[in-house]
C-alpha cells in the first residue's frame, strides 16, 4: 500500500482517538459535577439522573446520554438502570443526519441547576459526533481507494481490509 495512504489513515485514526479523549474528559466532569451537585441536593425529585457516556467501536465514536432510573426489589435492595435516550430528527423529511439531541428531552431528567451544564456538554458532544462521522466517512472512502489501488495491482482485498 502506498505510505501515502497509510499515514492519512493513522492520522484519521489518530485524531478520532484525539476526539475520544476530549470527549471522555467532558463525560468526567459531567460526572464530577452531577456527583457533587447531587450530594448537596436532599430531594431526590430535585437531582441529575443523567448518564453521558462515551464509546468507541473500531472507527466510530458513540456518545449518548442515559436516563439513570433507581428500582427497589422486594427485598429492599436498590439498584439502579439505565434508559437509553435516543436522537430524534425533528426534519419531516427525516434525511437530515443528527449530531446533537432535542435539548427539552435532555432536560426531562435534568433540573432547573443543571441545566447549563447539560447544555455545555451536549453542544460538545455534537461537535465531537460531527468531527468524527466525518473521519469514519474518510475511512470507509480511504478503504474503498485503498481496494481499487490493490484491485489494479492483481491483489484481491476482502471487502472491509485495507492494503
Amino acid at each position: 500500500m502506498d505510505t501515502r495512504l497509510e499515514m492519512i489513515r493513522s492520522t484519521l485514526e489518530s485524531y478520532i482517538g484525539e476526539l475520544l479523549e476530549q470527549a471522555e474528559e467532558t463525560a468526567r466532569r459531567f460526572k464530577d459535577y452531577t456527583v457533587k451537585e447531587n450530594g448537596v441536593r436532599k430531594k431526590w425529585g430535585n437531582q441529575n439522573t443523567l448518564l453521558y457516556r462515551v464509546r468507541r467501536e473500531n472507527n466510530s465514536l458513540t456518545l449518548e446520554w442515559y436516563h439513570r432510573a433507581w428500582r427497589t426489589d422486594a427485598n429492599g435492595n436498590r439498584d439502579t438502570r439505565h434508559h437509553y435516550i435516543r436522537k430524534r430528527n425533528k426534519n419531516k423529511r427525516g434525511t437530515d443526519l443528527v449530531y446533537g439531541y432535542d435539548m427539552d428531552d435532555l432536560f426531562k431528567f435534568a433540573p432547573e441547576w443543571s441545566r447549563d451544564r447539560v447544555v455545555e456538554v451536549e453542544a460538545e458532544a455534537k461537535s465531537f459526533r460531527r468531527q468524527a462521522h466525518y473521519c469514519a466517512s474518510m475511512l470507509i472512502i480511504l478503504g474503498r481507494l485503498e481496494r481499487y489501488l490493490a484491485e489494479l495491482e492483481g491483489v484481491e482485498l476482502p471487502e472491509g481490509e485495507t492494503a
